[in-house]
């Protein structure tokens, strides 16, 4: 069974149409470029409340849950304090994370030190484009990792700390593919394509746009196999339908 993952975005001013997120939806490609089925992604306003509702709710059928927004020194950062007790662990002083805020900051770490506190048995991520760090906590054989939401800190974060740590619990990734068809009505692709939706480990999606695009998605246990299936079910495709263009990953344009 593929592992399973849940992103929540946690910030009032999303819900309020101030700050447009696309955190989650850079998330969501790269939880399912290693291997994950992101099976939701939650938005929620900065309430401890809501948060830990939220968490719990996600982590019912997630391996995995991501967290951005709400870390930090200021009044409205409670996504740390939330999550501990959402997870019914001791909101506390965490001095590695405090470390990691004194290396960037020196003497300035003190303004900071609100963001060295995270739910007991956290560890932190280093944060090494702004001030405050992330944490992984272990919860019941599942992980809750939390990030700023600043898209620039948050990137660099997943991918230089997070992403080598959830692919080595994956074992797989993922392919994807974009195809550009001479067809100009969705209905008609749709209904030529059904069958492939029935194989496993592949996702096929047509798009409302003239001419119609689909985009492939295929699981694979490494690049190899990943691309082998991609391959596989373009050319289903291109039997089935008059296909203009492929845009597919250069690992399987070999």
């Amino acid at each position: 069974m593929r592992a399973r993952a849940s992103i929540i975005v946690v910030g009032s001013e999303i819900l309020k149409g101030i700050t447009l997120d696309t955190n989650s939806n850079w998330l969501a490609k790269k939880l399912t470029g290693i291997g994950f089925e992101v099976a939701r992604i939650l938005a929620v306003p900065d309430e401890a409340g809501e948060i830990e509702w939220g968490l719990k709710a996600l982590l019912e059928f997630s391996d995995v849950v991501v967290a951005t927004g709400g870390l930090g020194f200021t009044e409205d950062d409670i996504t740390s304090q939330a999550i501990a007790r959402a997870l019914g662990l001791n909101y506390e002083f965490n001095n590695e994370a405090y470390k990691l805020i004194e290396q960037r900051h020196g003497e300035d770490a003190v303004k900071y030190v609100k963001a060295a506190y995270m739910p007991s048995g956290a560890k932190p991520i280093p944060n090494n484009v702004g001030v405050s760090p992330g944490f992984i906590v272990e919860w019941r054989g599942k992980k809750v990792i939390a990030l700023p939401g600043v898209p620039v800190e948050m990137k660099e974060m997943f991918e230089r700390y997070v992403e080598p740590l959830l692919q080595s619990l994956t074992g797989r990734i993922s392919m994807r593919a974009i195809v550009v068809t001479n067809h100009m009505v969705e209905a008609e692709v749709d209904e030529l394509v059904r069958g492939l939706r029935r194989m496993e480990d592949v996702y096929v999606k047509t798009h409302a746009e003239k001419p119609v695009k689909i985009t492939i998605v295929v699981y694979g246990g490494d690049v190899k196999s990943a691309c082998a299936i991609l391959e596989r079910v373009i050319g289903d495709v291109s039997r089935r339908l008059n296909v203009k263009s492929v845009e597919k990953p250069l690992e399987c344009s070999g």
